[in-house]
């Protein structure tokens, strides 16, 4: 017993072994004693607060369950610390790693609980929201939120270490003019998108015309604007120059206005052109989406190869009217076929006349 007494009672860098001993064991038993909260919370806290009617309780455990196992450790660090015989510079770093640890815990929380906010109410509201813009905006308003939480808890740290925040801000803002001045389309195409986001020209899907590019609206950033073409390639386009183009959202429209060329062989009766004209009509009245009382259709000139008729119609289903253009090219396809109307081709026709 003396041998171990005397063991452990040998000093080495000002301290005894035991108070190693001490502060190495306090630090595990912090560990040990966080990972046995954390086993509790998992089993029997979760599973009693599911059994509640509230679920406050349910969003408090999952928010407060992981940071509170850091701050248990931290706690066991701290409480070890204090039998340690350290030296006025040694006792600053182990402050200043309290404090670090502290404030990680603190952040940490602070970031699950604005985390939980968004996911449990705001997320909710966007669901029910007809607008398409709402769910591009929320993953860029929860990391905003994030980093805004991060900066601020760097700031408060900074300031308890002893550094001059305000120094360090002047500093920054010297770079940051310079910065600026480099970032001045980036700026603007983040104003941009907030102006779009706010003013909500169009929705995700819709389809628009900006800058002479037209096709369907795929994603809303705060940097950019992506279209995908009728082709299939997409278009990004800076959100400082979709915020002041003059822009057209052909999805607002309650109907869509087609106007059709069909040229009819020469050889075509004038009652065939009749009934052809009959057919055509049918064949876009069986078509749904389009509006069947305004189907207007006319014969309008005689082309170098045909003649040409002109038909216009109105799609009402705005949701699908690709396809509906696709359907009525195919019924009238269908329609004039079998009723033996033939649509024309460039042709040329020689006579030859022979001298008797």
């Amino acid at each position: 017993m003396d041998k171990i007494k005397e063991m452990i009672g040998q000093e080495f860098w000002g301290n005894a072994i035991w108070q190693y001993l001490v502060f190495f064991g306090l630090i595990v038993l912090g560990i040990l004693l966080g990972k046995i909260f954390y086993y509790i919370s998992k089993g029997k806290l979760r599973k009693a607060a599911a059994r509640s009617k509230t679920k406050i309780d349910d969003y408090l455990i999952d928010i407060i369950e992981e940071p509170l196992v850091l701050l248990i450790i931290t706690g066991g660090v701290w409480a070890g610390s204090r039998f340690l015989t350290l030296s006025a510079a040694a006792d600053k770093i182990f402050g200043e790693l309290i404090l670090v640890l502290v404030a990680m815990t603190i952040t940490w929380f602070v970031i699950r609980l604005v985390d939980m906010l968004i996911r449990y109410y705001l997320e909710p509201l966007v669901e029910k929201s007809e607008s398409k813009l709402d769910d591009q905006i929320l993953p860029i308003m929860r990391k905003t939120a994030k980093i805004v939480i991060l900066l601020l808890a760097l700031i408060v740290v900074l300031s308890n270490l002893g550094y001059d925040i305000l120094s360090i801000l002047a500093g920054l803002g010297i770079g940051g003019l310079a910065l600026a001045l480099a970032a001045q389309d980036a700026v603007k195409n983040i104003i941009g998108g907030v102006s779009i986001f706010m003013d909500k020209p169009f929705q995700i899907d819709d389809w628009v015309e900006i800058n002479g590019k037209s096709g369907s609206v795929v994603e809303v950033g705060l940097r950019s604007t992506r279209l995908k073409s009728i082709g299939g390639t997409t278009f990004v386009l800076p959100n400082s120059k979709v915020a002041d183009a003059i822009l057209e959202n052909y999805s607002t429209r309650s109907a869509r206005r087609m106007t059709l060329k069909i040229g009819l062989t020469y050889d075509t009766s004038t009652e065939k052109m009749k009934k052809g004209m009959d057919v055509i009509r049918r064949a876009l009245q069986s078509v749904e989406g389009i509006q069947h009382e305004d189907i207007m259709i006319r014969f309008v000139n005689f082309g170098d190869f045909s003649l040409d008729l002109e038909v216009v119609y109105w799609i009402t289903d705005m949701s699908d009217w690709k396809m509906i253009i696709h359907r009525a090219n195919m019924e009238i396809k269908e329609q004039l076929d079998a009723a033996g109307v033939e649509m024309a081709f460039p042709t040329q026709t020689h006579y030859v006349f022979q001298q008797p």
